[in-house]
């Protein structure tokens, strides 16, 4: 082997290293942002679930609010209405 094909071949194999090298350190980077992702994907997640037991309690307490028999009463306690007597009502024909 002569001196320059020593020489080309050393090139070649401290290229091949620093690609080596710069390829593992893209990996642990690649990795690092992976978890971070992960993690971010989790606290979304937990978040998610903690909206979705709270619009189950909103839907709830909606429905407490708006039930028929609180409106009658509310009606009935504060603004003194009542339902019409039979006698009362009376129908319009055409």
């Amino acid at each position: 082997m002569s001196a320059m094909q020593r020489q080309s071949s050393s090139w070649q194999i401290a290229v091949l290293w620093m690609l080596v090298l710069i390829s593992a350190l893209a990996v642990a980077f690649v990795s690092h942002l992976c978890r971070q992702k992960y993690d971010q994907l989790t606290a979304l997640e937990r978040e998610k679930n903690q909206l979705q037991v709270a619009y189950g309690k909103y839907l709830l307490e909606e429905s407490a609010w708006g039930s028929l028999q609180r409106i009658e009463s509310m009606a009935a306690d504060k603004l003194k209405m009542h339902s019409p007597q039979p006698e009362d009502v009376i129908m319009v024909k055409q």
